[in-house]
This record gives structure tokens, sequence and C-alpha cells, in this order.
């Protein structure tokens, strides 16, 4: 909801000529005096410190005793992705977190699938609706196009996201807007890519391969 424009306080100091100054938003930037730059500096030393708090609270022990990467091979081959058997936070989700940021606190930068801990993670959608799935590192978001192990069809079931009970839409694959339709034309291009993928990675999608 915008906020109404009448609500936001005008910055009411004097001008040169004695008129108080019109512009929104408290203080403005011409008029702010050294004991507002403290009050606000104050004011944001005190809410990253709420907000750290409130993140801790959340997460408690949660991202504690996880399985290794070997242990997360040997999940793997039962059909289950290393998420599933995390501890999820009790409560809400802090507001000020977006979905994506309340995954990165909560994965505390290991893999969904494979509890591997990169430099990287990248934000794992899916592409029918768009929404934000998880974190993965670059090997299982590659294979996770590919794969139609079991343990992909778990994670895709109930990804991280779903886990935590939150919705961010990542936006549509092919760049448009976060509302993706079913298009036949795009559905055919989708498969597309998937098949000329698969292609190209087969050779190292084996380990995420059901077992004959």
């Amino acid at each position: 909801m915008t906020r109404d424009l009448t609500e936001i306080p005008r910055c009411g100091r004097p001008k040169t000529n004695g008129q108080p100054c019109m512009r929104r938003g408290g203080p403005c930037s011409e008029h702010r005096t050294a004991e507002d730059a403290r009050a606000s500096l104050e004011w944001a030393q005190q809410e990253v410190k709420r907000r750290d708090t409130a993140e801790r609270e959340w997460l408690g022990a949660t991202t504690q005793g996880r399985p290794t990467f070997a242990e997360a091979e040997l999940l793997d081959r039962q059909g289950i992705p290393s998420c599933h058997v995390w501890q999820v936070p009790d409560g809400e989700v802090p507001h000020h977190l977006s979905a994506i940021e309340a995954l990165r606190r909560w994965q505390a930068g290991a893999c969904a699938m494979c509890s591997a801990s990169p430099d990287r993670l990248l934000v794992d959608h899916c592409h029918k609706t768009g929404l934000v799935r998880g974190l993965l590192c670059t090997s299982c978001n590659t294979a996770e196009g590919l794969g139609d192990a079991p343990a992909f069809a778990a994670y895709r079931e109930r990804p991280p996201a779903v886990m935590l009970g939150i919705e961010e839409q990542y936006g549509s694959p092919w760049g448009g807007s976060a509302v993706v339709a079913e298009v036949p034309h795009a559905a055919q291009r989708n498969a597309a890519h998937v098949d000329a993928a698969e292609a190209l990675f087969a050779n190292i999608t084996d380990r995420f391969r059901p077992s004959a």
C-alpha cells in the first residue's frame, strides 16, 4: 500500500528567507544538524542490534548438526535432499527479511541438496511459477534442471522456501514479469533448452541419477 504523502512530515526548519522548509521526510540534508545526524546514527545502530537479535532468536540452533557433504551423498542415494533433515526454525521469519535473505540466514552457506559450502550459492526457482525454492551450489543447480532422481523430486516437492513458509517471486525464466503464463510456445522452448542442456551436461550428472 502506498503511503499517503500527507503522512510524511515536512522539514519545517527555517530557510534563509525565514520561511519554513516544505521538503518532506523530516529534517532535510540542508537543515540537518549534527544532533540530528547523531540521533540518526544511534537509531541505525539500535535497529541493527534489534534485527540481529530477532534473527538469532528465530534461528536458534537450527544451523547446527547438519549432515556433511559425504553424509548428504548417502542421503541422496536414498532420495533425500540434505535440507529435509535440517531443523526448521520455530516461529515466523523476521519481518525485515525478504524470502531470499531468510534462506541465506537459515542455509548459512550450505547447499540445500548436497550440504556443500561453496563461495557462492545460486537462487533456485520454479520455471513455471517463478517462485524461489532455495539456494543451491552451481553443480546442484545445473543438475536440478536435468535430474529426475528421487532426491530432486523430493526437493522440488518440499523446497527450503516451503519448509520456512515463505514465498517470493524470482521472475520469469525468460526475463519477463514475475507472473509466468502457461504459453505453448514458451513450454516448447523450455523443453528445447532442457534437451540441449541435458546433452551438454550428461557426463557430469551421473551422481544425481538413480541407480538402475
